[in-house]
């Protein structure tokens, strides 16, 4: 739509223009999802490029994505109950099966039947587990140093908080 005034070269302002975040788009408005206008967007593109960059360093070390995800669960609280682990990483309780299997085979994971439930178990790190923690950690440090290449320490400490608020205002 454009405004115009006589006598004045005014910008033009358009349907197109409006950004997908923008309040005022009016009704029937359909915003184009991209990363550069839609942080919903911006944030799924951004994690498929890291996960694909941590997916591919930690492979050297036989693990897949979701194991890396399993084991930093594990690295910050050993022993969880499968189902607990299930729900922190927000995968299904059946899919998280076939991952803990795989941990097992390679003799990074152990489970044990929970003590307070016969039904439940618990999954521990077993030494090779916590062995592997420095490696791996290294590996997927290696993505966020690549990805923040030039940027200063405030504008890194700025972009955690906002993601920071946005996680808070998604979970009111």
């Amino acid at each position: 739509m454009r405004v115009a005034r006589p006598g004045k070269k005014q910008a033009i302002a358009t349907r197109d223009d409006a950004r997908a975040w923008h309040p005022d788009t009016g009704s029937g408005f359909t915003p184009r999802f991209s990363a550069d206008l839609h942080v919903g967007t911006a944030l799924r593109e951004t994690f498929r490029l890291f996960a694909k960059s941590v997916s591919s360093n930690v492979a050297s070390l036989g693990l897949t994505l979701n194991m890396w995800f399993i084991l930093r669960a594990l690295w910050e609280s050993d022993g969880l109950a499968q189902v607990d682990l299930a729900a922190r990483l927000d995968v299904s309780p059946a899919a998280i099966v076939g991952i803990l299997n795989a941990l097992e085979e390679l003799g990074l994971v152990e489970r044990r039947l929970s003590s307070k439930d016969r039904r439940a178990y618990r999954i521990f790190l077993t030494s090779s587990g916590r062995g592997v923690r420095t490696k791996a950690t290294s590996l997927a440090l290696q993505v966020d140093a690549r990805a923040l290449r030039g940027l200063s320490v405030a504008e890194v400490e700025t972009l955690l908080a906002l993601m920071k608020r946005l996680r808070v205002n998604l979970s009111e």
